[in-house]
């Protein structure tokens, strides 16, 4: 006799609940703020901050708001669990028209791998503010070091990661990220991650899993315009090398008139770490959109004159990379003509790191 096909689908629903009941019993949370950071310049209010309120007073209110976000910040962690969990609180709802939610405010999971870093799976936020998903089950359960990427676009609170009731999760006992050489990259969208499809893609996370280093990123949408405050701040964050992409957001007018000042003031305080200078990426709708075209000229041009004219008065350990070098000549590097794909990411990251690498006196 076949079984009636409400009662069946009641059944399977019944099951399901069970199994999904059973599979949370057997999963213990750890709070993230008790395992190791990376990507962040010093101590905050929050753990999740990028910047301390006290040392944001003085920033302009969006470059204040933006500092909230999440982006570049890791958590690294050691487990045998065969299953990875994560919950996290989002302080709101994004939509982003350039953005994937799971790069605005998901997860994204790294395991190392042979002495390099290898993508796992990501967590992909649901509706709502309270998230708590399944990153990656059916491990081997062997003893592994992972590090998780937070949100780009968002800002996130009380994170716990999910391992097996009998698994181990602790600091790294040997972190596959170096903490004592750290990268400070300062800039613009391009920087904070749009248009990246997941966190670990903006450019200075692939930076980082290509060095081993702390990358620090200090990147804020639309409002990176080299204000003497934000000199003030990055000359108080301890550095290995400082790389500058902050010339597409401010106008032509405002790189000349405040360009040399800021790189002036972080010479002054930190006399002796490389600066890499960075001009603007080309803007693709600029081919076509002659308004947008000129105007990136003119950032360009500002910006070589005022990187000139430091060399020329002697300062010393100052590098530039011009922006014909940064994304590739096909124009397939962008997702609206601005903001970088994947393969935008890949490309400037590829452009950014050897001059990094000869700034840090390294091989190439």
């Amino acid at each position: 006799m076949k079984t009636p096909l409400p009662k069946l689908l009641l059944s399977v629903s019944l099951l399901m609940v069970l199994q999904l009941s059973f599979s949370q019993d057997t999963i213990r949370y750890v709070d993230a703020g008790t395992l190791l950071m990376t990507g962040k310049a010093k101590n905050t209010d929050s753990i999740y901050w990028r910047v301390d309120s006290v040392d944001a007073i003085g920033f302009p209110p969006n470059v204040k708001r933006l500092t909230k976000h999440s982006a570049g910040i890791a958590v690294l962690f050691e487990a045998n669990s065969s299953v990875i969990r994560a919950k996290w609180k989002l302080p709101a709802e994004v939509y982003m028209h350039n953005m994937t939610p799971i790069a605005h405010s998901g997860l994204d999971l790294y395991c190392l791998k042979d002495g390099k870093w290898q993508f796992v799976s990501t967590g992909k936020p649901a509706k709502g503010t309270e998230q708590d998903q399944l990153i990656v089950q059916n491990m081997d359960g062997s003893r592994k070091q992972f590090m998780m990427y937070l949100p780009l676009y968002n800002g996130i609170g009380d994170v716990q990661i999910g391992v097996h009731t009998n698994a181990t999760i602790n600091k790294p006992a040997q972190p596959g990220i170096n903490k004592s050489k750290r990268i400070v990259v300062y800039g613009s969208s391009v920087v904070q991650g749009a248009s990246a499809s997941r966190p670990g893609m903006a450019y200075p996370a692939i930076l980082q899993r290509r060095t081993g280093y702390d990358v620090i990123n200090l990147g804020f949408s639309g409002s990176a315009k080299m204000e003497p405050e934000l000199a003030t701040y990055l000359a108080t964050v301890q550095a290995d090398c400082y790389v500058l992409d902050c010339i597409p957001n401010p106008s032509p007018e405002q790189i000349r008139d405040r360009s040399q000042y800021f790189i002036k003031y972080i010479r002054e305080h930190q006399p002796n770490t490389p600066i890499v200078l960075v001009e603007t990426v080309f803007r693709q709708n600029g081919l076509f959109d002659q308004q947008i075209g000129e105007n990136t000229r003119r950032q360009n041009e500002e910006i070589k004159k005022a990187y000139e004219k430091l060399k020329q008065e002697g300062v010393k350990n100052l590098f530039y990379i011009e922006s014909e070098k940064l994304i590739g000549d096909d124009h397939e590097a962008t997702i609206d003509g601005i903001h970088l794909t994947d393969v935008g990411f890949m490309r400037i990251a590829d452009a950014i790191l050897p001059v990094i690498k000869k700034a840090m006196n390294e091989k190439k």
